[in-house]
């Protein structure tokens, strides 16, 4: 892998690359809209941090994807703005969300797997990083939201272990 970094990139590499980052960037700013919308309707303190938090981090996503793009061709990039539908719920927000960071990551990988500069790479690398730490807080999000409405009680369980322990 290390003699790829000396190599002269190729254009098909550069452009797959290219059409890669344009399609992540669409993805991120249809993802930092519905952050920036259920935060504002979220339910509790402890989401809305959450979403906060995952909220700056597509920001900075997006200037980062910026910026690999300007670097790949001199200028910025540019197209439609993207249509952002509201959620039914707060709920089907974020589990459309957590899909959503799913297909981004896919999307990361083939562009760290396509990129023919380690400096991309690595910048990737560091993104889906952080997908994967989005996930978890999503999850939670979604666990915490779904608490009311469970139906099981583990106190009617019955215990495999003795009351006492010997």
């Amino acid at each position: 892998m290390y003699y790829r970094n000396f190599q002269q990139p190729s254009t098909h590499d550069i452009s797959k690359v290219l059409k890669l980052v344009v399609e992540v960037v669409r993805f991120e700013s249809i993802t930092e809209l519905t952050f920036d919308y259920l935060k504002v309707i979220a339910p509790t303190k402890e989401d809305e941090r959450f979403l906060q938090i995952m909220l700056d981090d597509e920001r900075e996503h997006f200037e980062v994807l910026k910026k690999i793009y300007f670097t790949l061709t001199g200028q910025y990039p540019s197209g439609d703005p993207p249509t952002f539908e509201v959620p039914a719920s707060y709920l089907q927000g974020i589990n459309d969300l957590f899909v959503q960071k799913l297909e981004i990551i896919a999307i990361y990988k083939r562009i760290r797997k396509s990129s023919p500069f380690a400096a991309i790479r690595e910048k990737i690398a560091e993104l889906i990083e952080d997908e994967l730490r989005h996930l978890p807080m999503l999850n939670h999000i979604l666990i915490n939201s779904y608490v009311e409405e469970r139906v099981y009680d583990f106190r009617e369980l019955p215990s495999q272990f003795p009351t006492t322990f010997s």
